[in-house]
C-alpha cells in the first residue's frame, strides 16, 4: 500500500503539502528563538504537570496525569524546553493524521489540500497556539471524527476528551453530526436516524452525560492556593511566578458565576471597536460553512450542519479568548468538510479559491482580540525597529 501511495505523483504533492505547513507551524513554534520573551513565549505550562495523584480528581488534569505517571515530563529539567517538544511531537501527529486521511479517501484536489494545509487555523495555527490543550482536543475531535465508526472506541474518546479539557465539550456536535449523520448513509436523515436508534447508539450519549457529571461534581480543584502554589513550584521552578497564571490555581478554581464575565468583557469590545478586530476570523468561517454545503449530500440537515460548526463559538459566553473559539468552530468545519468530500465524491467547490486566499494571513490570533494576524504584525514590527 505504501508503495503505490508514493508512486502517485498527487499524493506526493498531498505529502509536500502538508509537510510544508508542518514545517512553517513548527518554525512559528520556535518565535522563542528571535522573540524578547524567549522561552517564556510558549505561555502556560501547569495543564502538562498538574496529576491526579497530587490533586485528586481536577478538570483538564488528563495530559498531565498521563505526562506524570509515564514520567515523560520529566525528561527534561527545564519545563518549557519539555512544553516545546511536546508540542513538536503533537504538531507531527496532527499533521500526519490529516494526511493519512487524504490519501486513504483519496482527496487529491490541490487547491482543497492547499487551503486545508495552509490554512489560518488549522496546522499552522497550532505552531502559534500554545500554552493551552486546545491540540489535544483538536486531535482527539479529530479522529473521532475522521476515523472513528465504532460505539466503544467513539464513547472513550469523549470521555478522554473532557476530561483533557472542557472546551471539547462544545466540539461534540460536529463529532456526533459526523458519527450519527455521515457515517451511515443509510441513516442520514433525522427521521430514520431515530428509527434506528437502540441502545448501542445511545452509549457516546451516556458516557457524554456520564463525564459531564464527574467533571461537574468532582473536578473542582479543593487544596488551599497556598499548598497549590507550593506544589506546582516544585513542579516547575523554572515557571515560578513567571506570570500570574503560572501555576493553574485560578483557572481549576474558578466557577462559572467567575467565567460569566465574559460576556461583559464581550460586550466591551462592541463599545471600543475592538470587535471589528474578529471579523477576518468570522468571515473566513462563514466561507467555510458555506464551501460545506458544496461537498454536503442533499440529505443532510442544513441547520444541523450549520449548529455543529458554530457551536464552539458559544465559548465566548464563559471564556474571553474569542479568536480561539473563532478558530475551533473553523476547525470543526474543515474536519467535517473532510468527511463530506469522501461521502459526496464532488472534487471541486468555487468556494476553494477564496479559502485559499485567506491562507496569506495564517495564522489568525489567539487571545489578543486586536492582534488578529500575529505573525504579519511582528514582522511588521521587527521591520519598522
Amino acid at each position: 500500500m505504501l508503495m503505490n501511495i508514493f508512486k502517485d505523483n498527487k499524493n506526493i504533492n498531498v505529502y509536500l503539502l502538508f509537510i510544508i505547513a508542518m514545517f512553517i507551524s513548527i518554525i512559528i513554534l520556535n518565535r522563542w528563538l528571535v522573540t524578547d520573551l524567549g522561552l517564556l513565549s510558549f505561555g502556560r505550562l501547569w495543564q502538562l504537570y498538574v496529576s491526579y495523584t497530587d490533586l485528586g480528581f481536577v478538570r483538564r488534569g488528563f495530559v498531565g496525569t498521563f505526562l506524570s505517571i509515564s514520567g515523560i515530563n520529566s525528561l527534561f529539567s527545564n519545563e518549557f524546553i519539555f512544553a516545546f517538544f511536546i508540542h513538536h511531537i503533537s504538531i507531527i501527529i496532527f499533521t500526519v493524521l490529516i494526511i493519512y486521511y487524504c490519501i486513504l479517501k483519496k482527496i487529491k484536489n490541490f487547491l482543497f489540500i492547499f487551503g486545508i494545509a495552509f490554512s489560518p487555523t488549522f496546522i499552522i495555527y497550532q505552531g502559534y497556539n500554545t500554552g493551552t490543550l486546545d491540540i489535544f482536543v483538536l486531535t482527539i475531535a479529530l479522529i473521532n471524527i475522521l476515523y472513528v465508526k465504532n460505539y466503544i472506541t467513539f464513547s472513550v474518546n469523549i470521555m478522554i476528551g473532557i476530561f483533557v479539557h472542557e472546551t471539547f465539550i462544545f466540539t461534540l456536535p460536529a463529532q456526533f453530526f459526523s458519527f450519527y449523520l455521515c457515517n451511515n448513509s443509510n441513516n442520514i436523515k433525522i427521521r430514520d436516524f431515530i428509527k434506528t436508534l437502540d441502545f448501542k447508539s445511545l452509549i457516546p450519549i451516556i458516557a457524554t452525560a456520564s463525564a459531564l457529571a464527574i467533571i461537574l461534581f468532582f473536578g473542582k480543584n479543593n487544596i488551599s492556593e497556598i499548598e497549590f502554589k507550593d506544589l506546582m513550584q516544585i513542579k516547575m521552578p523554572n515557571a515560578y511566578m513567571t506570570h500570574s497564571l503560572w501555576s493553574g490555581y485560578w483557572e481549576l478554581s474558578s466557577s462559572l458565576e467567575k467565567n460569566t464575565k465574559s460576556i461583559q468583557i464581550l460586550l466591551s469590545n462592541f463599545d471600543n471597536g475592538k470587535i471589528f478586530f474578529l471579523l477576518p476570523s468570522i468571515l473566513y468561517l462563514i466561507i467555510l460553512i458555506l464551501r460545506t454545503f458544496h461537498y454536503a449530500t442533499p440529505q443532510l440537515n442544513k441547520f444541523l450542519l450549520v449548529i455543529a460548526i458554530i457551536f464552539p463559538v458559544l465559548i465566548s459566553l464563559v471564556a474571553w479568548d474569542y479568536p480561539r473559539w473563532i478558530a475551533i468552530s473553523a476547525n470543526m468545519s474543515i474536519l467535517i468538510t473532510l468527511k463530506l468530500i469522501s461521502m459526496s465524491g464532488v472534487k471541486y467547490s468555487r468556494w476553494n479559491k477564496i479559502i485559499a486566499i485567506f491562507c496569506l494571513f495564517a495564522p489568525f490570533g489567539t487571545v489578543v482580540v486586536d492582534q488578529p494576524f500575529p505573525l504579519h504584525q511582528f514582522v511588521l514590527d521587527s521591520l519598522i525597529r
